[in-house]
Formats: structure tokens, sequence, C-alpha cells
């Protein structure tokens, strides 16, 4: 499953859309980045990554541990 097909899914399940979506992880992942020492700040190139980069990353550890 591609990131975009998760947000997709996630707006119809709540009757909002796409881009609510993303604007709402996006605040969740500033919050996160706050903590300097918080895992998340080493996800994606820029400074606080986009719902993109950490949903990409969240999907690559899943199918790492299914592999284990």
């Amino acid at each position: 499953m591609k990131s975009n097909d998760i947000f997709k899914s996630i707006a119809k399940q709540n009757g909002v859309s796409e881009e609510e979506v993303k604007r709402e992880i996006e605040k969740s992942i500033a919050e996160a980045c706050k903590n300097p020492n918080a895992p998340i700040n080493n996800i994606g190139k820029g400074k606080v990554p986009t719902p993109e980069e950490v949903m990409e990353h969240v999907l690559r550890e899943v199918a790492k541990s299914k592999m284990s």
C-alpha cells in the first residue's frame, strides 16, 4: 500500500478531505519534532519530515518487522 492510498483511506473513513488528513498529520509531526531527541527528527530530507516521508518510513519499518 502506498502512503497516498493510506491518506485517502483515512479521509474516506472520517468523512474529510485528504488535504485535511495531511494537515492534521503535519501538526502532529511538528509537535513531535519539538523534542530534539525524538526519533522522528531522523526521518526525511528537511528539518521537519513531510507526512509522506513519515508514512513511507512507517511502511518500511512494518515491512522489515514482517520479514523477521
